[in-house]
């Protein structure tokens, strides 16, 4: 089955329902999330760096917040003065707010890989959040720098 994709606000911007993400959901939003900037014609660390932070906010949706519901992704071009912004959004339906980064996940964790998903987001991001909506679901977002040069229009 094909990707399904919602209506945006315009060509820049692209969203993906639960259905698209498959059983795989991590996976299968790493590959959109490649596709779609490569046909924007995204430098590769802009695709790698946003890989990464999809495949973290995902994975943190499937296990606190039941499952995420839909990504989105909308890219504001760099212009000659100022770069430019991906904004990364995974939709979820989880009452669970995100342990901000920088706490110590070593207690609950010990020296496993999980907990580090918000630090690595954090990392890569030039900001990133939760947004609360009255339906109770969340949206963790966040904002990677595209520099000037490193994205064109749709090929």
């Amino acid at each position: 089955m094909p990707p399904v994709i919602v209506a945006t606000q315009h060509p820049r911007a692209v969203t993906w329902s639960r259905h698209s993400l498959g059983v795989r959901p991590a996976r299968s939003a790493r590959h959109l999330v490649r596709q779609w900037l490569t046909r924007h014609a995204c430098a590769e660390h802009v695709i790698e760096a946003a890989e990464l932070v999809v495949a973290e906010l995902v994975a943190n949706a499937v296990q606190h917040g039941g499952y995420p519901t839909a990504l989105t992704l909308d890219i504001d071009h760099p212009t000659l003065h100022a770069e430019g912004v991906l904004l990364i959004c995974v939709h979820d339906p989880g009452a669970e707010e995100p342990i901000a980064p920088g706490l110590n996940t070593q207690s609950l964790c010990g020296f496993h890989e999980c907990g580090r998903g918000l630090s690595i987001v954090a990392a890569l991001s030039q900001a990133w959040g939760v947004v609360r909506h009255q339906d109770r679901h969340k949206h963790v977002w966040c904002e990677l720098p595209v520099p000037q040069g490193h994205v064109s229009a749709p090929a």
